[in-house]
């Protein structure tokens, strides 16, 4: 039964696709001019004309975009039509940017050919966010390009051209994946928004009755903590397949290629810990962050801190300086840890000249004050109530990603209560803050022993049993397993891995399974069925993308290890190691 359409939600997809214009424009002449740097001496008559109508046809979508744009706010429109211009501005431009690749094809000249199939990569990439509100807008674009490049790749009959060819097909299935999914996403926020809207207009009407108010505002936050939760999972999924697949496809890459692979992964590493700011607000304020007491040496806690933020101190012409002579600290090093690192980058991202200086210092209460001191732009007195609230920023009115989401305070004063420890602030506008924390002494003759390191147990030739709802995940995953030397079995429900294992007779090793599955299914269940099947405890892992209280506690209830998307490789490698190493070694 296919979907009724709604000219309102189509309507604003529309509106989304002709407002990145703002970014498609600016982008298809960076390219063009890039092309043209690299091909000049060598174009001819067909290269000009290629060029000129690539420029003609980039102004005409800027005039279309303006008539969009006037036609809003004239009178109502019918979003088809225009969703038509724009899939035809589309196609012609994968038409024409597909001809001058052909143009400037040479097999004599892999290095101009291996250029431009960058640019070209950068031009997918680009069009997977830009024309995600409507997926089929990006089909219209990508499929000329890819078929005319394929097709001359494949004449050539070497194999470095057949390679290349294959690797650029991966990336189009990856990045139309991709499209698909956040053109999916963006589909759901934009209902949501609108039943947001509805509930606005309803809470509105509603609030003149005195007896309801309380009702009103439960039912408010629950909607937003409901929307961020589904719109934290639904990001996470993609996110966590892109993660898989740039580790997979290391080994494939053209060494020319490496650096636009490290970028792509230092892209994904930012969004990562953007999401996992907010995973750390949630389990915080779900009371599933378990601390661990122990007498530490202060030392080791914040030299290691020390020596990874220098470097980033450096970039920016700062100083860091570390005063801590050898003190004992009774409290959980690993929270401990987390809360200085989030004051020495809060401290690093506002300081633009002088200095910032970690010092330790034992008190006359049994206690050691760690304090992170800087030289940064300091915070007014009316706001230093309000640096510890979520999604909080001083000097970000245009939300700078860079700077974070406003959670690191909020954290440091969440782990701060958790311990309970004293946070203390002094700051003055263009002078520096300083950001305090009185631990209590630790004793020397009772400090922690860490285990003896056990061999590493290699993961090559282990049966892996995947169990995820989402296709995108599974294919990565098992893509991601076979190049580590797994043999993956892929199930997308507790049933189809039962039936999988009947049928080839290969019993798991070790399960991964995500927690929420279909029908309000979870992987702790999943994992349970399997077990029983199999009549032995099979070494598993959970792996979840909710960031809603609720399940970030019945995850954790199930008492299996659990992981949050996006699972960096080396870090999902780490844990089957250590689940492996558990159930051989006991």
């Amino acid at each position: 039964m296919t979907t009724p359409h709604n000219p309102v939600l189509h309507l604003e997809q529309v509106k989304l696709l002709y407002r990145n214009l703002k970014v498609a424009i600016p982008g298809n002449l960076f390219v063009l001019v890039g092309i043209m740097w690299v091909a000049w001496a060598d174009a001819g008559k067909l290269e000009g004309l290629l060029w000129v109508g690539v420029l003609l046809l980039l102004l005409w979508r800027y005039v279309d975009g303006v008539q969009f744009q006037r036609a809003l706010q004239q009178s109502a429109l019918d979003p088809r039509y225009w969703e038509k211009r724009f899939s035809l501005a589309m196609f012609l431009m994968g038409l024409l940017w597909a001809l001058i690749f052909l143009s400037l094809f040479d097999v004599n000249k892999p290095d101009v050919a291996l250029f431009v199939l960058y640019f070209y990569g950068g031009l997918i990439a680009s069009a997977s966010a830009t024309s995600a509100p409507r997926f089929l807008a990006f089909v219209f674009y990508v499929t000329p390009m890819t078929v005319l490049l394929m097709v001359r790749m494949l004449q050539v009959g070497e194999p470095l051209y057949t390679m290349m060819a294959l690797a650029f097909l991966v990336f189009i299935v990856a990045s139309s994946t991709v499209c698909l999914t956040y053109s999916r996403i963006i589909h759901e926020s934009i209902c949501l928004r609108f039943e947001n809207m509805a509930l606005i207009t309803r809470l509105e009407a509603e609030k003149a009755l005195a007896e309801k108010n309380q009702q009103i505002a439960e039912q408010a936050v629950f909607a937003k903590d409901k929307f961020l939760a589904a719109a934290s999972h639904d990001l996470r999924q993609p996110l966590h397949a892109q993660g898989l697949y740039l580790d997979a496809i290391e080994t494939y890459v053209h060494p020319k290629g490496v650096a636009h692979l490290q970028a792509l992964r230092r892209t994904n590493d930012a969004l990562s810990n953007l999401f996992n700011s907010l995973l750390d607000v949630s389990r915080l304020n779900a009371g599933i962050v378990e601390v661990q007491l122990n007498h530490a040496r202060l030392f080791e806690i914040v030299q290691p801190l020390h020596e990874e933020f220098k470097t980033h101190a450096a970039e920016k012409n700062l100083s860091l300086l570390l005063d801590c002579p050898h003190l004992t600290v009774f409290t959980d090093p690993l929270l401990l840890g987390r809360i200085l690192r989030n004051l020495l980058a809060n401290a690093v991202r506002y300081t633009q000249q002088g200095s910032i200086t970690l010092t330790c210092r034992a008190t006359a209460h049994d206690t050691v004050r760690i304090a992170v001191q800087d030289t940064g732009i300091g915070i007014p007195a009316t706001e230093q109530a309000n640096i510890f609230d979520e999604y909080y920023q001083l000097d970000n009115p245009e939300r700078d990603r860079s700077k974070g989401l406003g959670l690191g305070l909020a954290i440091v004063k969440k782990l701060a209560d958790l311990l309970s420890l004293t946070l203390t602030c002094e700051s003055r506008v263009s002078s520096g803050s300083t950001f305090a924390l009185d631990v209590p002494q630790g004793d020397a003759s009772l400090l922690y022993q860490a285990p003896p390191v056990v061999s590493a147990v290699s993961v090559a030739g282990v049966h892996v049993l995947v169990i995820d709802d989402e296709r995108e995940i599974l294919h990565s995953m098992a893509y991601l397993l076979k190049s580590w030397g797994c043999l993956a079995i892929t199930a997308e429900s507790a049933s189809e891995a039962l039936e999988k294992i009947a049928q080839t007779g290969l019993q798991p090793e070790l399960i991964m399974a995500d927690y929420r599955l279909r029908e309000g299914k979870t992987g702790a269940e999943a994992i349970t069925a399997v077990r029983h099947y199999c009549q032995r405890a099979i070494p598993a892992m959970l792996i979840t993308g909710d960031t809603s209280e609720e399940r970030l506690r019945e995850a954790t209830a199930s008492g299996l290890y659990l992981l949050h998307k996006p699972v960096a490789p080396s870090r999902l490698r780490t844990v089957m190691t250590q689940l492996l190493k558990q159930a051989a070694f006991g």
